[in-house]
Order: structure tokens, then C-alpha cells, then sequence
């Protein structure tokens, strides 16, 4: 993240007094720190499943003052419920690359924990959202489906695509960018610094199942 911070999201800047942006698969807080330093009037609704992860993203608001930002520790997902987020989990883990997919998350000396599955469709509601960021480790597909009749509130997105040779039948960035191109998006598709995307642990892993991590920047023209 720290690597793309001059660039991300430099693609577009929020419109309004109080811009609201969404941070799915908010981990430790980066990007959210990046934003209230850009734009500190912003609100951001950050979603982070992993416990150990969204403690530290607690933290990270807690002990810099932040106001406007609000913290939930649900994966986003195509339905209420519970689900299994497989990974690293665990005090002091890497959590990138922890899934609700099996096909990503799950991998040699893995484990899971319950979490609370949620759609992002309520949360978005009838508000007007200047930014999305959507990166939720597989299961980017679902979480635009359900939120597909609330595109036209979206002013611009920003999707990392995770897709392996064998999960591309429940999550591919073919049909997420037929999706958003037809929901009147502009887009540009980059692949960036990906061998610094996971944890240097999981290169073999990545190789074996073809690991992808497509990223796309969607703004209406």
C-alpha cells in the first residue's frame, strides 16, 4: 500500500464538504490514514473482518484523533451470516491474502475464524459515495452484485480483482469489468507491484494456482 500511496487514488478527487468514502478491506488502516490527511473533512466507513487486523485499525483512529471514521469488523459479502475467513490468523500475521474463499485463502499451515458476514447494500443505503475501495480478498464479484442498483451513487471505484485457476468461476475481473463498464464507469486495468502483493511465504503458493491481482481504476468521464 505504502508503495502506491502517490498514486492511489490520484485518479480522482472527491467532490463536496463532507466526501464519503468506503474502505473495503480497510486491514491496519493505511488508506485510511492517507485519506483524512488529503481530505480531513471526509468520512470513511471502513470494513476489516480479520480480529487481529481491526484491532490495530482501532488503534490507528483511536491514537491519532480521528473524526468521521467508523469502523465495522464484518466481511462484505453477498449475504447476512456467518462464514469462515481462512488465512493467517493470528497476533503479529501477515493478514493479506485472508479470504472468505477457500480457492484464496486457504493454503499449507492455514487456519480460519468466525466472522460475521454482511452486505455492503445497507451500509450504502441511499447515500451518495464519492469513493469505493474494494479490496476484500476474493470476493470482490459478490460485493458488486449486490451493490449493482447502487453503482449510479458511486462516483469512483477503485477494485484489486483476486482470482486463481481455480476461482475464476466465483470471481473474475472479466465479468467484474463488464459489470462496472456497463454500469457507465470508465476504466483503466493495471497489474502493480505484484511481487510485493502477498506475504513473500506465499510466491510458491501464487505460482502453483496462478494467483492474479488485477487492479482497477473506474471514474465517471
Amino acid at each position: 500500500m505504502c508503495r502506491e500511496i502517490d498514486e492511489f487514488p490520484a485518479f480522482f478527487t472527491p467532490s463536496g464538504e463532507r466526501p464519503l468514502i468506503i474502505d473495503a478491506g480497510a486491514n491496519i488502516g493505511v488508506s485510511m490514514l492517507e485519506w483524512k490527511s488529503r481530505w480531513p473533512q471526509c468520512e470513511i466507513m471502513c470494513f476489516e473482518p480479520d480480529p487481529h487486523a481491526f484491532k490495530l485499525l482501532q488503534q490507528n483512529i483511536d491514537k491519532n484523533g480521528l473524526p468521521g471514521v467508523t469502523c465495522h469488523r464484518v466481511a462484505l459479502s453477498d449475504h447476512d451470516g456467518p462464514a469462515r475467513l481462512h488465512g493467517a490468523i493470528g497476533n503479529g500475521l501477515d493478514a493479506r491474502g485472508n479470504s472468505l474463499s477457500q480457492g484464496w485463502g486457504q493454503r499449507d499451515g492455514t487456519d480460519f475464524v468466525e466472522v460475521e458476514c454482511r452486505r455492503l447494500s445497507a451500509f450504502i443505503g441511499e447515500r451518495q459515495v464519492s469513493f469505493l475501495k474494494l479490496d476484500v480478498e476474493g470476493s470482490e464479484e459478490r460485493v458488486l452484485n449486490d451493490i449493482q442498483a447502487q453503482l449510479s451513487q458511486i462516483e469512483a471505484i477503485y477494485v484489486e480483482v483476486h482470482e486463481t485457476n481455480l476461482t475464476t468461476g466465483e470471481n473474475s475481473s472479466a465479468r467484474i469489468i463488464a459489470l462496472l463498464t456497463r454500469a457507465g464507469f470508465a476504466l483503466e486495468q493495471e497489474v502493480r507491484h505484484a511481487p510485493h502483493a502477498l506475504p513473500a511465504s506465499l510466491a510458491s503458493w501464487g505460482l502453483r494456482v496462478e494467483a492474479r491481482q488485477t487492479q482497477l481504476l473506474c471514474w465517471r468521464e
